[in-house]
C-alpha cells in the first residue's frame, strides 16, 4: 500500500503540470485565433471595397504567419498532448472540464474563422464575376 500513497502525489502533480502547459498552449493559440479572425475580417473588408491584390496578399501573408506559429506550438506540446490524452481517464473531472473549457474557445474561434473566410471566398468570387 505503501507506494500507492507515494504515486498519488506523483499523479495529481503530472496532473496539474500537463494541466497548466496545455492550458499555457490553449491560451496562446486562443490570442493568435483572435488575430486571425481580425485579420479575415479585414480581408473581408479589403476585398469589398476592391483593394488592390497586393493588399489582400499582405493580409493572406499575416494570417500564413499566424498559422505557422500556431503550428510550432503545437509541434512543441505534441507530447504533453498524447501523454493528456492517453491518461485522461486517471485525470480529475475538474482538470478535464478546465480543459475541454479552453478547447471550446479555441474551436469557437477557429469556427467563427471558417465561416468568415467562407464569406471572403464568395466576396472575391463576386469580384472576379464583376471584373
Amino acid at each position: 500500500m505503501a507506494p500507492l500513497l507515494s504515486t498519488l502525489p506523483d499523479q495529481d502533480r503530472r496532473e496539474r503540470e500537463l494541466l497548466d502547459r496545455l492550458l499555457g498552449l490553449y491560451a496562446e493559440e486562443r490570442e493568435i485565433y483572435a488575430r486571425v479572425l481580425e485579420l479575415s475580417r479585414q480581408q473581408g473588408d479589403v476585398v469589398r471595397r476592391g483593394a488592390p491584390m497586393g493588399e489582400v496578399r499582405r493580409i493572406l501573408e499575416a494570417k500564413k504567419e499566424c498559422l505557422e506559429v500556431i503550428g510550432r506550438l503545437e509541434m512543441t506540446e505534441r507530447v504533453s498532448k498524447v501523454e493528456w490524452e492517453t491518461g485522461r481517464a486517471a485525470w480529475s473531472a475538474s482538470s478535464q472540464a478546465t480543459l475541454h473549457t479552453a478547447l471550446h474557445e479555441v474551436s469557437g474561434l477557429i469556427e467563427e474563422i471558417l465561416l468568415c473566410e467562407e464569406k471572403n471566398d464568395l466576396y472575391l468570387i463576386e469580384q472576379t464575376r464583376v471584373m
